[in-house]
C-alpha cells in the first residue's frame, strides 16, 4: 500500500513539473501566433504582452518553488491540490483572454480544449471530467456575459440571438464530446498503464528473482556467445576461478548480462575450445554423446579440478548466448575418488591373498603327505608307491605354480607356446574329467550324514571326445560351474523331489569352420536375477557370504586365454543353463 501511494505520488510530481515546463512553451508560441496574427496593430496590445509574459514567467518561478517545497513533505494529498490549483488559474487566465479577444468569436477559445487535455493528462478521468464541466460553464458564462453587458461584439449577438445560441451551442458540445472522449480514453489508459505497471513489476521481480537464483548457485555459470565472448557470469563463478584480480566493474557485472569483452580463454588459458565446436578431438576425460561432442569434460586451473558440463541454446540467434557453461571445483571428489581406489585396491589384495590361502591349502597338505610318507623307514622305494608319491608331489607342485600365476597375472595368463609349441597342452577326455568331479562329489556327500539334500547328477558327455588343451585349465573351469551348480540346488533346498545337475555336449562349427566343443551345464537351483547376470564375471563380485567372487572371473579369463566363450542363461526360482565354447 505505501509502495502504491509513493509511486502515485512520484507520477504526479513529474507530471506537474512537465506541466510547469511545458506551460511557457505553449504559452510563447500562442503569444508568438497572436503576435503575427495582430502585427499591424502590435503597438496597440504591447502593454498587455508584456503583461502576460511577465504573469507568465512569474508564475512558473512561484509554480516551480511551490512543487519544490512540497516535494520535502511528501504529501500526496497536498501535490493533488497544488494541481488543481494551478489548472484553475490557468483556467481562470484563459476565461479572461478568451473574454477580452472576442468570447465565444475568438480563435483562443481553443484553449478550453487544452486544458482539458493537461487536466486529463494529469488526473486521468477526474480531471478530464472536472475541466470539460467547468469549460462548459465558462462558454454559457461568456455567452451571458456578451449578450447581457457591452463587451466585444454585444451589439452583434444582441441583434443576432440565434447566432449566439449556436455559437454557444456549438462550443459547448465540442467541449463535452472532447471531455467525455478524453475520459474514456483517460479510463482505457489508466488501466493499461496499471497493467504495465504491473507487468513490468513482474519483469523486475522475475529478473531479480532469476538474478538472485543464479546468484545463489553453488555451482558456477558462464554463457558464451557464437565468439566464445562471456556474456554472462555468476557470482560462483567468479569465486571458484579466483577473479578477483579483474575490475570492480567485472565484479560489479557478475550476475546480469554485460559485455565483458573478454573470451573464455582470458580466464581459463586451457580451455578446450573444441568442446564446444563440435570438433573430432577427445579428451580422456570427457564423455562423448551420440554426435561425438563432449557434454561434459574436466579443466585444471590454478591447482583445482573444475568439472564442466555444456548446454548450446537451440534459439541463440535470437539471444545474446549461445554456450551455457555449469561447472564445479571437483578436486575434493578426485581426492575422495583416488583415496577410495587405494582402498578399494587393498581390500582387493585382502581377497586375493584369502583366496590364494584357501586353495594353497589343500595342495601343501598333500605335499607334506607325500613328503611325510617318504620320510618313513617303511618305504619301498622301488616300488610304486614311491613313484605315486612322487607324481602326486609333482602334480601338486605344479597346481601350487599355477595358483600363484593366477594370483600375480588374475587369470589373465596367455601361454607363448599357444598355436606354436603346445608343451602345456595335452589330450585328455573330457567325460572321464566330469565323472571324476561327479565322483569326488559323491564321497564327499556319503561323509556328510546331516545333508538330507538329494541330487541327481546326469553326465552326458561325448565319451568319445578327445580334448587337446591345458588339462589343469579346463578342469578349473569345469569343477568351479559344477560347484556353483551344486550350490544353487542345494541352496534352494529340494526336499520334495531331488535336484538335478546334468552335463552335455556336442560338436559345433564356428564362423570360421573350425570345430568346437560345446558343453551345456544346467541345474534346477535357485536362478539368478538380471542384476546377478551382469556382474557375475566381475572380480569379487559374489552373493555367498563366504564367497571370495573370484571364481567365475577366474573362468572366464581362463576361456579367455584359450579362445573359448561362456554364456549363461538363468531365471529366479527355475534354475540356470551355461554353455562352454572351447577349440579341440
Amino acid at each position: 500500500m505505501v509502495g502504491s501511494i509513493i509511486d502515485d505520488y512520484e507520477k504526479i510530481y513529474e507530471k506537474l513539473k512537465f506541466i510547469i515546463i511545458f506551460r511557457p512553451l505553449a504559452a510563447s508560441v500562442i503569444i508568438l501566433a497572436y503576435i503575427l496574427t495582430r502585427f499591424n496593430n502590435l503597438y496597440s496590445y504591447k502593454n498587455i504582452v508584456y503583461f502576460l509574459v511577465i504573469t507568465l514567467i512569474c508564475l512558473s518561478f512561484l509554480y516551480f518553488g511551490i512543487l519544490q517545497y512540497l516535494k520535502k513533505r511528501e504529501n500526496l494529498q497536498f501535490l493533488k491540490y497544488f494541481g488543481f490549483i494551478q489548472l484553475f488559474i490557468d483556467f481562470t487566465i484563459i476565461s479572461v483572454i478568451v473574454l477580452f479577444n472576442g468570447g465565444l468569436n475568438s480563435k483562443l477559445i481553443f484553449l478550453y480544449y487544452l486544458l482539458i487535455l493537461i487536466g486529463g493528462f494529469i488526473f486521468l478521468r477526474l480531471g478530464a471530467l472536472v475541466f470539460s464541466i467547468a469549460s462548459s460553464i465558462a462558454v454559457g458564462l461568456l455567452a451571458d456575459l456578451q449578450y447581457y453587458f457591452n463587451f466585444r461584439y454585444h451589439f452583434f449577438f444582441a441583434a443576432n440571438p440565434d447566432k449566439l445560441l449556436f455559437l454557444t451551442s456549438i462550443n459547448i458540445l465540442g467541449v463535452l464530446i472532447f471531455g467525455s472522449l478524453l475520459y474514456h480514453f483517460s479510463g482505457g489508459m489508466r488501466i493499461l498503464s496499471k497493467k504495465i505497471v504491473e507487468r513490468d513489476e513482474f519483469i523486475k521481480n522475475s529478473q531479480n528473482f532469476n538474478r538472485e537464483l543464479i546468484n545463489g548457485f553453488s555451482q558456477g555459470v558462464i554463457v558464451l556467445d557464437n565468439n566464445y565472448a562471456i556474456v554472462f557470469i555468476n557470482k560462483a563463478a567468479v569465486q571458484i576461478l579466483n577473479l578477483a584480480r579483474f575490475n570492480q566493474t567485472f565484479l560489479n557485472k557478475a550476475g546480469v548480462l554485460f559485455n565483458f569483452n573478454l573470451d573464455i580463454r582470458d580466464i581459463l588459458d586451457n580451455f578446450p575450445l573444441t568442446v564446444l565446436n563440435g570438433g573430432n578431438e577427445k579428451y580422456d576425460t570427457g564423455y562423448a554423446n551420440k554426435n561425438n561432442e563432449l557434454k561434459r569434460f574436466e579443466v585444471r586451473h590454478q591447482g583445482k579440478i573444475l568439472g564442466f558440463a555444456h548446454t548450446e541454446f537451440a534459439n541463440y540467434k535470437n539471444f545474446p548466448g549461445k554456450f551455457m557453461l555449469l561447472f564445479r571445483d571437483i578436486t575434493f571428489i578426485k581426492q575422495a575418488e583416488m583415496e577410495s581406489k587405494i582402498n578399494e585396491g587393498l581390500m582387493t589384495a585382502g581377497k586375493f591373498a584369502g583366496w590364494l590361502a584357501h586353495e594353497v591349502r589343500n595342495p601343501l597338505f598333500a605335499i607334506n603327505t607325500s613328503v611325510d610318507i617318504l620320510n618313513s623307514q617303511t618305504l619301498d622305494y622301488n616300488g610304486g608307491d614311491y613313484k605315486k608319491l612322487i607324481s602326486i608331489i609333482k602334480t601338486e607342485a605344479l597346481r601350487l605354480n599355477n595358483l600363484v600365476n593366477d594370483f600375480l597375472g588374475f587369470a589373465k595368463i596367455k601361454s607363448k607356446n599357444i598355436g606354436c609349441d603346445k608343451g602345456n597342452y595335452e589330450n585328455f577326455n573330457l567325460f572321464a574329467m566330469v565323472n571324476d568331479l561327479i565322483s569326488r562329489f559323491y564321497d564327499s556327500s556319503k561323509n556328510n550324514a546331516g545333508d538330507k539334500m538329494k541330487i541327481s547328477i546326469c553326465n552326458r558327455i561325448n565319451p568319445d571326445i578327445v580334448v587337446f588343451s591345458e588339462k589343469y585349465r579346463v578342469h578349473q573351469i569345469f569343477a568351479n560351474i559344477f560347484q556353483n551348480a551344486v550350490q544353487s540346488v542345494q541352496k534352494k533346498g529340494i526336499k520334495n523331489r531331488a535336484g538335478i545337475v546334468r552335463f552335455g555336449s556336442k560338436i559345433i562349427e564356428n564362423r570360421d569352420g573350425r570345430k568346437q566343443l560345446l558343453v551345456c551345464l544346467s541345474d534346477n537351483g535357485e536362478g539368478m536375477d538380471d542384476f546377478t547376470l551382469k556382474n557375475i564375471f566381475k572380480p569379487l563380485f559374489t552373493t555367498k557370504e563366504d564367497g571370495y567372487g573370484l571364481g567365475l572371473s577366474i573362468v572366464y579369463s581362463i576361456l579367455e586365454n584359450l579362445n573359448g566363450e561362456i554364456k549363461v542363461l538363468s531365471k529366479i526360482n527355475k534354475g540356470t543353463l551355461i554353455k562352454i565354447t572351447i577349440p579341440i
